[in-house]
């Protein structure tokens, strides 16, 4: 999976490769086989969410441009396979869910894991985040039509960095740097991600 589906695709950082091999993609989708596990394909997974292709998770990574010194606010962890990858590129993850069963799933295996630098968050994307950290890096992995203004404001100021899918029927990776309080976006990669639900947590879970 590491050679073919991303070295050989233009991945090279050599700290997302690393991470790539240290976390074993298959507990986070026991319900298909090994060979599917590590397949260049997103699999479906509770909630009618998927878990996106490794090929897609590691382009969206290294545009992150992670140290391991930032603070990450990740959205839409779902399976939480991109919640392991990261912790150990950055100092802290805090992972969204507005679905309990897969955040549940994931806090098991992570925990497993031992990845002692994550903290879950049962909360919709579009409600504003009850929390008083400016994360260095913020990345969703669903597709809003637009994404959720709140999040800039707690984007650092200071070259903060957030890494969307974006689009209802085209979708296209943003990269939005914040700099002095002004936003620069960055259009992509055309992609296919499931779409950002919209709504309260209590609208959703209703």
């Amino acid at each position: 999976m590491i050679w073919e589906q991303l070295e050989s695709r233009g991945v090279t950082d050599a700290a997302i490769l690393d991470a790539f091999e240290k976390i074993p993609r298959h507990l986070f989708i026991p319900h298909v086989s090994l060979e599917q596990a590590y397949g260049d394909y997103p699999i479906g997974i509770k909630a009618g969410q998927t878990i996106s292709q490794p090929f897609i998770v590691a382009l969206m990574i290294q545009y992150l441009d992670l140290t391991h010194q930032h603070q990450l606010l990740e959205i839409g962890s779902g399976s939480g396979y991109a919640t392991a990858l990261l912790s150990l590129l950055c100092k802290q993850v805090d992972a969204l869910e507005v679905y309990s069963d897969l955040l549940e799933d994931s806090r098991k295996v992570i925990q497993s894991l031992d990845r002692d630098n994550v903290r879950f968050i049962h909360q919709s994307a579009w409600e504003h985040i009850d929390s008083n950290t400016v994360y260095d890096r913020i990345v969703l992995w669903a597709s809003p039509p637009r994404v959720p203004a709140h999040l800039f404001d707690i984007l650092s100021d200071e070259g903060g960095v957030l890494v969307s899918p974006e689009g209802k029927y085209d979708q296209y990776v943003n990269i939005y740097t914040k700099r002095s309080g002004k936003i620069q976006k960055n259009r992509r990669d055309a992609v296919r991600f499931v779409p950002l639900v919209q709504g309260t947590l209590d609208e959703i879970d209703r």
